[in-house]
């Protein structure tokens, strides 16, 4: 097993309640019992297992939740390898040997992976985390390779080069087709068809997966194989993560299903026959999984470059122009349904004394504080944005006359609390003056409501601050 550096820490996640460590720990030990008596069955008389999912069960697992790798975790895992193979009639030593394989396959890839990539397991779904993994899982598949081939040969007489290079080959496909399923898994409850709707196909992409694979049995020949791809490539750039691994995988235990039974070809295939299937199937399912990274990578980055465009970089409130756009899209909402709206515009009682007193850095930390105070004070429907140094923008839907005092002193409330400056112990006293305005979205618009909302904010500093106005035109 390998020792966990400090460099490594990084990677492991909240601490993990003892109910559900007890439930994760139980996972792994019936987790690879499980799929290792499903790749005992699936292997041929006096052959390997066409598909050992095991491994990469387990490896997935220990990359998602570090905190599991443990002395415990590694010796629950084991039980499971042996028992699966006690189970289903192999000696107590070929028993212990092959499990000695699948953990030294195993703690080979986190070795690797966590050498050259210490970031969270959910790095490996963009373009340079996944190659580090794909490292480690080649790296893990030679070893697991070499050392299988030794414990074969030994034991059971079999020649050294091709049962090492049939594992190597066996491995490495396992981990592509079965890792990114448990790696992508979404947690309890945030399970969806798909991650995101991509495109408007619907369910054409796996229509067309369904063809192909009905064609690669009708048709068969040498180029079945790679009948799927197109489709699984047009999968990856419709569907989430999750269910494009989910269909990678299941395209391609068809394919080594119809294969080895005979449906594709009339001819008795050959132990290099069979590695060079292994090393297709293993190539094909690696497409749709790098298309599927490439996507979600670049979405993410969409995703970041919007939220930056659309929200303050201080306060991580809307800024003024995207304040503008929804305001003007929820006005035009409610004025076709006859309700009431508010805007409340807000400044901060005398903040140039806070730079001035305590330095702009003091001065940003005000205004991150009362951003997040604004945002806790107000509904999850409403709007709020920073449209200058101090002032602040909050667009109340549906509103009532009660509702909007009511808000209006949530926020008051909110801004009178002392705020702590991390640097210093001193405490800083903060007001802020609003001006309020409630109409009716139908017959109203927004400049004119902010007109109103600045006439009514004037009057709160006339009248000494620290206090609201309001207009009500309704």
């Amino acid at each position: 097993m390998p020792a966990k550096k400090n460099n490594h820490t990084a990677i492991a996640a909240a601490p993990i309640p003892d109910d559900m460590r007890v439930r994760h720990y139980a996972g792994i030990a019936l987790g690879v019992l499980f799929f290792s008596l499903l790749g005992i069955y699936l292997r041929p008389l006096e052959e390997m297992s066409v598909l050992w999912l095991s491994n990469a069960m387990l490896l997935g697992l220990f990359l998602r939740m570090p905190r599991l790798a443990t002395p415990l975790g590694w010796s629950l895992a084991a039980i499971g390898y042996v028992t699966a193979d006690l189970l289903t009639g192999s000696g107590l030593v070929l028993a212990v040997a092959l499990s000695s394989v699948n953990l030294i396959s195993v703690a080979t890839a986190l070795a690797v992976q966590w050498r050259v990539d210490s970031r969270t397991a959910q790095s490996w779904k963009e373009p340079g985390g996944l190659s580090s993994l794909f490292l480690a899982i080649v790296v893990a598949s030679f070893a697991a390779g070499t050392a299988g081939g030794v414990v074969l040969w030994l034991l059971l007489n079999r020649p050294l080069w091709l049962n090492s290079a049939n594992w190597i080959v066996a491995e490495l496909l396992s981990y592509i087709i079965f890792l990114p399923c448990i790696l992508s898994a979404p947690t309890p409850g945030m399970w969806r068809w798909r991650d995101r709707r991509r495109n408007g196909h619907g369910l054409v992409p796996l229509a067309l997966l369904f063809a192909s694979l009905l064609a690669s049995v009708l048709i068969g020949g040498p180029g079945a194989l790679a009948f799927p791809v197109i489709a699984l490539l047009a999968c990856a750039l419709s569907y989430g993560m999750f269910l494009t691994s989910l269909l990678t995988m299941a395209t391609s235990i068809w394919t080594l299903i119809t294969i080895t039974s005979g449906s594709m070809h009339d001819s008795v295939l050959a132990a290099n026959d069979l590695l060079s299937i292994r090393l297709g199937v293993a190539s094909v399912a690696l497409a749709p999984i790098v298309v599927a990274c490439v996507t979600a990578a670049r979405e993410s980055n969409l995703k970041t470059l919007r939220h930056m465009a659309e929200h303050d970089t201080l306060t991580d409130l809307l800024n003024r122009r995207t304040f503008r756009q929804r305001a003007q899209e929820t006005l035009n909402r409610l004025g076709h349904q006859d309700k009431a709206v508010a805007l409340l515009m807000i400044d901060i009682d005398h903040f140039k004394k806070v730079n001035d007193t305590h330095g702009h850095a003091a001065g940003d930390e005000v205004l991150r504080t009362i951003a997040t105070r604004l945002r806790n004070a107000i509904r999850n429907e409403d709007l709020c944005a920073r449209i200058g140094g101090e002032e602040f923008l909050v667009l109340i839907p549906e509103c009532t006359p009660d509702l909007l005092r009511h808000i209006v002193q949530r926020i008051q409330q909110a801004f009178r609390s002392d705020i702590p400056l991390s640097d210093t112990a001193q405490l800083l006293s903060i007001t802020a003056s609003i001006g309020a305005v409630l109409g009716d979205a139908a017959s109203t618009h927004l400049e004119a409501m902010m007109l109103k909302a600045d006439q009514a904010l004037y009057t709160s500093k006339e009248q000494g601050r620290n206090r609201a106005s309001f207009i009500y035109d309704t």
